[in-house]
């Protein structure tokens, strides 16, 4: 813990937070970001769009919005989504054709936002994104997501920065490494290389983890198996919800007790209703946030403050910067039990919930209050 404690010192973050827009940064929107307070702001890409053809570097409005905002003065957290796994495709074998062709794609983007970027992540979440086999040692002994990512770093990112005499290199961190709480990737062999390539590594800053729990112990599950390997580096944290835990009770009636009965009574919905079936009302035409706050109200299972309870975890276990959602993005209107529930989490609701009577997006009340006093709390004085 002293060690811990020593290193944020010496760090130029403080367990700030920040707001994250995933791999949408063209939904920035910069009059909520003043009401978030928020100095950081992180995206990744989906690189493979632009590597296809499907976007262009030049003129997207995207990273047009990353430049927009390093230029208002925000502190960018900024790297790329590979998606391999979902493209059905192998890692290029190093020095390849293919290889080449990702790199050059990767040194156009950072021609256009890199002097704005003050960290650089090698990756989004790598252990999602690779395909199996990839992640698994060959006879020669590599493993072909780490000679990537190594590559990335030596013949892209390094390459670029150094020769950056505006900005200069960015505090570089590897990663994102989600569900580290999981036995099967406490297995995977490119995780492992990984977190030590980022333990030994003095061109490495530290370690990035995601942490979208189920359950409040699964925090300190994935950062003790961090911390035995990465044991002195700064850890940031680009992505952290409780999104496993509400995708677990979507079928959970509203009338599960008392409170709930008198919840759906007092608001006139179904007693009998899922709640997919009224989170489907709040997407498809929007709830009261005072709705909004009652129902969670009535769940013995959620946990109020949530963010406090991450945020006393990341003073623990050394975290320098968090990032966590400004807007909704996927808000399905069809709800299911197996839907996602991403849109339960960001800062403001725009589609879930009945704008304020200035016509500006409601704040959510599960979260705004506690997310900006922890801004303030930990912000960094301006030199």
């Amino acid at each position: 813990m002293i060690l811990y404690l020593l290193l944020l010192s010496l760090t130029g973050y403080s367990q700030e937070l920040g707001a994250n827009f995933n791999h949408n940064p063209e939904i920035m929107d910069f009059k909520y970001l003043g009401k978030a307070q928020v100095n950081w702001i992180r995206t990744t890409p989906r690189i493979m769009d632009y590597a296809f053809g499907d976007l262009k570097a030049e003129n997207d409005p995207a990273l047009t919005r990353v430049v927009e905002a390093g230029k208002r003065g925000y502190k960018l957290a900024f790297g790329f989504r590979w998606d391999f796994a979902k493209n059905n495709m192998r890692i290029p074998a190093p020095g390849s054709r293919e290889e080449k062709e990702l790199f050059d794609t990767a040194s156009k983007i950072l021609e256009v936002v890199g002097p704005y970027v003050d960290i650089f992540k090698l990756g989004n979440e790598p252990n999602l994104e690779t395909m199996d086999r990839d992640m698994k040692k060959k006879a020669d002994g590599s493993i072909p997501l780490v000679d990537f990512t190594k590559r990335l770093l030596y013949e892209v990112a390094l390459p670029y920065f150094e020769n950056d005499t505006v900005a200069g290199v960015p505090d570089i961190y590897v990663g994102s490494f989600p569900a580290l709480f999981e036995k099967k990737f406490r297995e995977n062999q490119a995780v492992n290389a990984l977190l030590r390539f980022t333990q030994n590594n003095p061109d490495i800053t530290g370690l990035a983890l995601h942490l979208h729990i189920a359950d409040t112990t699964e925090i300190d599950r994935a950062f003790e198996y961090a911390r035995s390997i990465v044991k002195e580096k700064p850890i940031i944290v680009p992505e952290f919800s409780l999104h496993r835990l509400y995708r677990s009770k979507l079928s959970e009636p509203l009338n599960i007790n008392e409170a709930g009965k008198q919840f759906a009574i007092k608001y006139g919905r179904d007693p009998e209703w899922k709640l997919y079936q009224w989170y489907k009302e709040a997407n498809t035409n929007r709830v009261s946030p005072e709705e909004w706050e009652a129902m969670f109200a009535t769940r013995p299972w959620y946990p109020q403050h949530y963010l406090d309870i991450y945020f006393d975890r990341f003073e623990k276990y050394g975290v320098v910067l968090a990032t966590y959602p400004l807007l909704q993005q996927s808000c399905p209107r069809n709800m299911t039990p197996g839907s996602p529930a991403w849109f339960i989490n960001p800062i403001f609701c725009q589609k879930s919930l009945e704008l304020q009577v200035n016509g500006s997006v409601s704040p959510n009340p599960l979260c705004f209050k506690d997310f900006v006093n922890i801004v303030n709390t930990n912000r960094i004085p301006e030199n």
